[in-house]
């Protein structure tokens, strides 16, 4: 996903140790101490018939301590706990640096695959850059999970866990633009910056959507809050005063953005006249959906994308999901099951792109006063 402004802390190792006794979890380990999970899973499959093999997976997101990957890394949990239940062990260790640092993740992956494990489950922060140590991975034979954002060249891993494609986030946005302010509403978008990929696709697939389906829709307007709150707030401001009684919603396709928008909104007295909408975490909206500014906020759930990611790697490693399949159904607990397919059609900001081996969550989610409590991130 695009950035998430979050604060945050030091780098960080959480395991998740699944034995037949019972789960011991939330321990903080460096990186190194995974060759000593791996030497006390070896004494655990030196051939008693007590257990099964420990399965060690490792899941670096893109940086610790920020809440979204927390709520991944939550989801995984989830996910191991359940395949401990079904007689699947596994051994799960969850790292990263503290900050957005490509060379840094690159570096810490480098150093987990001396340790071997079965399978690693990564959120590129540099598409390219990760690209030759998730090839040296899977040369090696173990198993390489994208998930979040995904390598640059599919070739390099396995499967692509993907939280949504540009078309479905595009196509939620404007529906709910639609629903709220009426299919004949005039909108503007509040995005980064003007050379921002994902906002891009996503605004592309917007007017996609808006031809489909609502063709008296008018995009008036595109202001930019280059990633700042500061710089979003303003663009907001000059948005509503530019087409003052002719602006019937405000998109903000942005984690940065949205807040800001909804506090334009309000600060300008303009709550509920003007729709606002737009991408951003729980945490970031929940006073602004309860006081009624904003109805619905569009994100995926990052709990189920952390879920869907480790029973894709368990799948992979159990010979469930094959390297080569065409089409699959992967089994993913309380999700159901998700299609696992070799080739999925999309539109980006470059024009079309074809996804390689991609697991798709689902649809966006929908955030709205109802539900936006039971989540925290």
């Amino acid at each position: 996903m695009g950035n998430l402004d979050n604060k945050l802390t030091a780098i960080t190792a959480r395991r998740i140790f699944i034995k037949t006794a019972g789960i011991v979890a939330g321990a903080t380990l460096l990186p190194s101490s995974f060759t000593d999970l791996r030497a006390q899973g070896a004494r655990q499959n030196d051939g008693s018939s007590r257990t099964q093999r420990v399965l060690n997976i490792v899941m670096v997101p893109k940086f610790t301590g920020a809440a979204y990957f927390a709520a991944t890394e939550k989801g995984a949990k989830e996910a191991v706990a359940e395949l401990k239940g079904k007689g699947v062990a596994i051994d799960c260790l969850y790292t990263g640096p503290a900050a957005a640092n490509s060379d840094e993740q690159v570096r810490m992956i480098d150093d987990l695959l001396a340790q071997k494990p079965d399978a690693i489950i990564i959120a590129p922060t540099n598409p390219e850059a990760i690209v030759p140590v998730a090839r040296k991975a899977k040369t090696s034979g173990i198993k390489v999970i994208t998930y979040d954002a995904d390598a640059a060249d599919p070739t390099a891993r396995q499967w692509f866990v993907n939280q949504a494609t540009f078309t479905q986030a595009g196509a939620a946005l404007v529906d709910v633009a639609a629903e709220q302010a009426g299919t004949s509403a005039r909108f503007a978008v509040v995005s980064t910056d003007p050379d921002a990929f994902s906002q891009n696709s996503w605004i592309a697939t917007m007017k996609a959507q808006m031809q489909a389906k609502y063709p008296k829709m008018q995009l008036v307007d595109i202001g930019y809050g280059l990633g700042k709150p500061a710089e979003s707030f303003s663009a907001a401001q000059d948005l509503i005063n530019k087409h003052r009684g002719q602006l019937d919603a405000i998109v903000a396709p942005t984690v940065v953005a949205l807040p800001k928008v909804a506090e334009a909104v309000e600060q300008a007295g303009l709550s509920g006249k003007i729709v606002v909408t737009g991408m951003a975490t729980p945490n970031q909206m929940k006073e602004f959906v309860k006081r009624g500014t904003v109805k619905t906020v569009v994100l995926w759930n990052p709990v189920d994308l952390g879920y869907l990611a480790v029973y894709a790697a368990q799948a992979s490693l159990a010979g469930a999901l094959k390297d080569n399949a065409t089409e699959a159904k992967l089994p993913a607990g309380r999700l159901g099951t998700r299609d696992a397919i070799a080739s999925l059609d999309d539109i980006t900001a470059k024009g079309p792109l074809t996804l390689k081996n991609v697991i798709v969550l689902g649809n966006p989610f929908r955030f709205t006063k109802d539900n936006i409590d039971q989540f925290n991130f």
